[in-house]
């Protein structure tokens, strides 16, 4: 028993580490960094929970975040989300689309130009799911992306922490994903 307290404590002092304001700037700067694309070049630390489709990663997250990921039985995360969590005296939501330097002028202007129609972080599913119309994935035509939604939340509860969920890495083609696709899933997984 005495081990687990002492684990328990190690915990407690580590994690209240984690929560101090100079933790919390010093993620600030990251995130900024990582917003104007300095992690191609530069690798930036982040948590990132990878591994094979339906394997439990956004289950994870949503476990570390309390932050409600879509989940489901079939195909669900189809490109990064950068989930930014922020303690911060007032409240906020603050949700954009990074667009893949692949895409044209227009396509990187009008995402980001997206605004879902709630910011309320509740409905987390639900503001998934209008960037992935957003973004242009559907079942028949574009299934993946290297956009990358990004739903900054702040408060007074908040930790100060960044999350990443990325499409889950497959191994084969099927009628829903391609060969080529699971190219483009591994490689999003390994920047």
């Amino acid at each position: 028993m005495g081990g687990t307290a002492q684990i328990e404590g190690q915990f407690a002092k580590a994690t209240s580490a984690l929560q101090s304001s100079e933790h919390g700037r010093l993620l600030d700067v990251i995130d900024h960094l990582r917003a104007l694309g300095i992690d191609r070049r530069v690798p930036l630390p982040q948590l990132v929970v990878c591994g094979d489709q339906n394997s439990g990663k956004s289950s994870v997250l949503e476990a570390v975040s309390g932050v409600r990921f879509p989940t489901k039985d079939t195909l669900c995360t189809r490109f990064a989300t950068e989930l930014i969590l922020r303690r911060s005296v007032s409240t906020s939501v603050d949700i954009n689309i990074r667009p893949s330097h692949d895409r044209s002028e227009d396509e990187k202007a009008r995402l980001l130009a997206f605004k879902p129609s709630s910011d309320n972080i509740d409905e987390f599913p639900q503001l998934v799911e209008a960037a992935k119309e957003a973004i242009g994935i559907d079942d028949h035509g574009k299934r993946f992306s290297e956009d990358v939604l990004r739903v900054e939340v702040s408060g007074p509860q908040q930790p100060h922490l960044t999350l990443v969920d990325l499409p889950g890495l497959y191994h084969s083609g099927n009628k829903r994903q391609t060969v080529d696709e699971a190219e483009l899933v591994k490689s999003l997984v390994e920047r």
